[in-house]
């Protein structure tokens, strides 16, 4: 018949029983155990109520050993923890399977090739090297190599470890420093105390939040490329390449808080990003992270659900918005700026008020009975009166003026109405035949997809656009290479009308700083494609992902990098998308501001020359002749 600790720990991993556990040391309820042969399982069960859990999280235990003395023993071990833990923790054993990887492990080991056969069949995808390990050896320690097996815990990067060994009444808790003054990446064998019961282990912090606090000057190699104003890449003399950028100062600033040294990798064959796929699938940055020749990856990356699925991502220190970089507006011919002082309501207002005037007048110069109308109307010697009225629009004079009341009161309306729409339209003219405007550049995203401008891209952008495939055809790639993603964009300003370039705000806003005083700005739309979460990432097994999270929320909650990002572009999108020559002193009128004004005075110069030849064609011709007489009446 099974022990009554174990039926009670099988219970409570069959029911997963999860319950709040006390994270200070001086909450933690006091242990009730059986009286033990040694600590070790009193120690066991205090380490694991204590670091261990997790509301979340089971305890994921495994247990290894190659005698059935072994086996024994370590069954009335386990016995004895789970009767304590139970209802406090929930337990999983190894062959429970799960959701997602598990950060709380705890492993019973005969000797050092035990362990390492358990090691050798983890998997970063049912286990988190950056969480909790607890490895209980309960064999003798003369059995096991250590620095063999912290060797194989450092390639996996499982750095919050502890290993239990019992030595006679205490049990012994070693770890390893894999960075020191004398040594980089080669572990270091630490003891952390010697404990000889469970209030004794309260008295150690096991599992410290901070225990990286300093790399002792050690170097970690960066893959990055060139993506201003994230990232630049500063050639030194000395071979080596130092990173500006607003993400460069913050990799800076971290480096100088951990205190160890960057060396950075580029892009092979310039690929930048590159894609993401199954080991021996990826290209660019994102295969020196996978295949771990570097320790992070920071240039512009964007958190992406398939690259969560390869690499480890760190927190998101910066959202930035992915929107189109569009061309410059087409600019206004000479005449078509003289249309530009009224809006459209305006002209076809002032339209409407003409062709009631041509209707008027049409009206009273048909037939005799409407000859003494017209003489109420404005009189028996206006003559040309259609003339008249367009004459007194243009500012013109006139010689004969109705005699009757109501006739003078419509001359008088009139003259006020063409005084006043004369002069703000002369006022307006001036200003806008200074500016060399253009019309407004596209504004929405529906506008581009109306258009029939080319979507230039990177590939791997292509995913903002999966739920329009109409727009495949007309999407182009963004050959890789040196800064070929920033020289496109930087190119809208003035080159490019025939393309729209998907990119972040910060590179434009990098570039209208650089050209803004030269007037030569890059114009975006309004409305933005998505949001752009910006992050570092990680081979899966790093370490580093804490460490350096840690760092950084503590830089971007003063606000310097936010301080960074604003130093290095101008954000003022909705100002530059403002005609130039809206402010300022005013300039003098050139021949090239009266383009306009020429190109309407040969146009009625030619109207002048066609009135005179259809005047010489109506000698011979009646019904022509008939129609010329009606004008002039």
């Amino acid at each position: 018949m099974a022990p009554l600790p174990l039926v009670c720990a099988l219970l409570t991993v069959a029911f997963r029983t999860t319950t709040g556990v006390p994270q200070d040391p001086s909450a933690v309820p006091p242990l009730v155990t059986s009286p033990l042969l040694h600590p070790l399982p009193e120690i066991v069960s205090s380490v694991v109520l204590r670091y261990f859990c997790h509301p979340f999280q089971p305890v994921q235990i495994y247990q290894a050993a190659r005698t059935m003395d072994h086996r024994a023993m370590q069954r009335d071990i386990l016995a004895e923890v789970l009767g304590v833990v139970a209802g406090q923790c929930t337990v999983a054993f190894a062959s429970t399977s799960g959701d997602g990887p598990r950060t709380r492990t705890v492993v019973f080991g005969q000797n050092g090739d035990t362990f390492e056969r358990l090691l050798d069949g983890f998997s970063t995808s049912r286990h988190d090297y950056s969480g909790r390990y607890l490895l209980v050896l309960t064999g003798s320690p003369r059995d096991v190599e250590w620095r063999r097996l912290f060797g194989a815990l450092w390639r996996r990067h499982i750095v919050h470890v502890n290993v239990l060994v019992l030595k006679n009444a205490t049990v012994d808790v070693y770890t390893y420093q894999p960075y020191s003054p004398q040594h980089c990446g080669q572990p270091l064998m630490k003891l952390v105390a010697s404990v000889a019961n469970a209030t004794d282990s309260l008295r150690h912090n096991l599992y410290p939040s901070r225990r990286f606090t300093s790399l002792h000057n050690c170097t970690l190699q960066v893959g990055s490329f060139e993506a201003k104003p994230y990232t630049f890449l500063r050639r030194k003399v000395d071979g080596y390449t130092d990173l500006g950028g607003f993400e460069g100062d913050l990799l800076r600033l971290v480096a100088c808080r951990l205190q160890f040294r960057v060396n950075v990798t580029e892009s092979p064959q310039q690929v930048q990003w590159g894609s993401i796929g199954p080991p021996g699938n990826s290209t660019g940055t994102m295969k020196l992270v996978q295949d771990e020749l570097v320790d992070l990856v920071i240039a512009c990356m964007a958190l992406d659900v398939v690259r969560n699925l390869y690499l480890k991502p760190g927190w998101a220190y910066y959202t930035s918005r992915v929107l189109f970089a569009v061309p410059q507006g087409r600019p206004y011919t000479g005449f078509e700026k003289l249309f530009r002082p009224f809006r459209v309501d305006v002209w076809a207002a002032l339209g409407t008020v003409l062709v009631g005037v041509v209707v008027v007048v049409t009206v009273l110069s048909c037939g005799r009975r409407a000859r003494a109308l017209r003489a109420f109307v404005y009189g028996p010697s206006v003559e040309m009166p259609l003339i008249g009225a367009l004459y007194l629009l243009w500012g013109g004079a006139v010689r004969h003026v109705p005699r009757r009341n109501f006739a003078r009161t419509l001359f008088a309306i009139w003259v006020l109405f063409t005084f006043v729409l004369r002069t703000l339209y002369q006022g307006s003219l001036y200003m806008y035949l200074q500016r060399s405007a253009t019309y407004p550049p596209l504004a929405t995203l529906n506008e581009i997809h109306r258009s029939t401008l080319q979507y230039h891209m990177v590939n791997i952008a292509m995913r903002f656009f999966v739920d329009r495939p109409e727009i495949q055809p007309r999407a182009r790639f963004i050959p890789p290479g040196l800064d070929t993603f920033g020289s496109m964009v930087a190119d809208m300003a003035d080159r490019y009308t025939d393309r729209v370039v998907v990119c972040p705000q910060d590179m434009v806003a990098y570039n209208n700083k650089l050209t803004k005083r030269t007037g030569r700005v890059i114009q975006v739309t309004r409305e933005s494609i998505t949001l752009f979460p910006v992050t570092i990432y990680y081979p899966k097994k790093s370490f580093l992902t804490q460490v350096f999270d840690r760092e950084i929320r503590t830089i971007v909650q003063t606000g310097l990098f936010d301080f960074w990002v604003r130093n290095y572009g101008d954000y003022d999108f909705e100002a530059n998308r403002r005609e130039p020559g809206t402010a300022g002193e005013p300039r003098k009128l050139t021949v090239d501001h009266l383009v306009g004004a020429y190109e309407l005075l040969f146009g009625g110069y030619l109207l002048t020359v066609s009135v005179f030849l259809l005047e010489l064609v109506s000698v011979r011709v009646a019904y022509l002749r008939c129609v010329l007489e009606f004008c002039l009446e």
